[in-house]
């Protein structure tokens, strides 16, 4: 009888101790990974909330104004926005049927960007290709090509206007090497005035180029390389069936970015050319400058505004069908 309450005794001792060892550990034991930390959750939330109010009236909130302005006949000459006329989609029928200056200015913004963008992609990928190898000053003259895309657009026209004047250093250049009479006015005839932007505009984002396409050349795996110089490929054969459709989605992404940035080409064309001679050189972003703030024509520029956004959003989801799936499948 007392060896069998000994026992009894000696085991709820036992479950005793091991109750309190379970709670000491469930109180000091780690959270669970999948866990809900509610008190956590509740003060990220508050922090967010002002961030994306902010962000609402900053970015949402006038998109939706200029919207519902495209709508209207409305100017500032005009009193209250809220009393304009709502002439529905007449802005957008009148800018894309009658209106032959929109459509001219959109198509040179096409023109120039498109060859903007060959020059670019071309001397770019020089640049990557030549970096490749090691050479003396290579750092030097690493970021002294990159120093053109880190100056402001505006620096680089006012330069750039200076240089093309009648009796600027380029001119200065040709009349020592074929006479002053060669002497080109490249702001007064409107095929030299289109090659003075392409000109900047190259000069200044081939870097970018070169940036984009030289990152993507030093991670191109050495596998299939090493394969193809063993199956007797030349160098050249390498480069263009090995090393360049690897290449693609870098060089689509790098057309992505550079697009959307040249199709808004305004600074420089501001600078160096004001548009003209008359409007050569006007581009989509100019001719709506000139409609808002010269005409006041604000509810029209609004209209020729989102036509340019709609346009932008289908070439640039179109350049990127290539490699859309093959971006989303690395994502997930």
């Amino acid at each position: 009888m007392t060896s069998s309450a000994d026992a009894a005794l000696t085991r709820l001792s036992r479950d005793g101790q091991t109750e309190t060892e379970d709670r000491m550990l469930g109180a000091h034991a780690p959270a669970r990974p999948g866990a809900p930390m509610r008190g956590n959750l509740g003060l990220a939330r508050f922090f967010a909330v002002p961030g994306q109010i902010v962000s609402v009236l900053v970015l949402v909130m006038p998109l939706l104004v200029a919207l519902y302005m495209s709508f209207t006949d409305w100017t500032p000459t005009r009193g209250s926005l809220l009393d304009a006329s709502f002439v529905g989609f007449e802005n957008y029928s009148e800018l894309l049927i009658y209106d032959s200056r929109f459509l001219e200015a959109v198509t040179r913004t096409v023109l120039i960007s498109v060859v903007c963008l060959a020059f670019e992609f071309t001397l770019g990928l020089g640049l990557a290709v030549l970096f490749l190898r090691e050479f003396r000053g290579k750092a030097i003259l690493f970021s002294a090509f990159l120093t053109p895309m880190m100056i402001l657009p505006v620096v680089v026209g006012y330069t750039f206007w200076m240089l093309f004047q009648s009796n600027g250093p380029i001119n200065q250049v040709i009349a020592l090497v074929a006479g002053e009479g060669a002497m080109p006015e490249w702001f007064r005839s409107a095929p030299l005035a289109i090659a003075t932007v392409i000109v900047t505009e190259v000069w200044h984002w081939t870097p970018l180029f070169f940036l984009i396409l030289l990152s993507g050349l030093n991670a191109v795996p050495e596998n299939p390389v090493r394969a193809a110089v063993i199956l007797g490929a030349s160098p050249r054969q390498v480069f263009w069936r090995v090393v360049l459709p690897m290449l693609k989605p870098v060089i689509i992404v790098a057309f992505v970015i550079r697009g959307m940035e040249v199709i808004k080409l305004f600074d420089e064309v501001f600078m160096l050319t004001r548009g003209g001679p008359g409007t050569a050189t006007e581009t989509i972003s100019l001719y709506i400058y000139k409609l808002a703030f010269n005409d006041f024509q604000l509810a029209y520029g609004a209209a020729a505004a989102f036509l340019v956004l709609i346009g932008t959003l289908v070439i640039i989801n179109f350049m990127l069908l290539p490699v859309r799936d093959q971006l989303l499948e690395a994502r997930r």
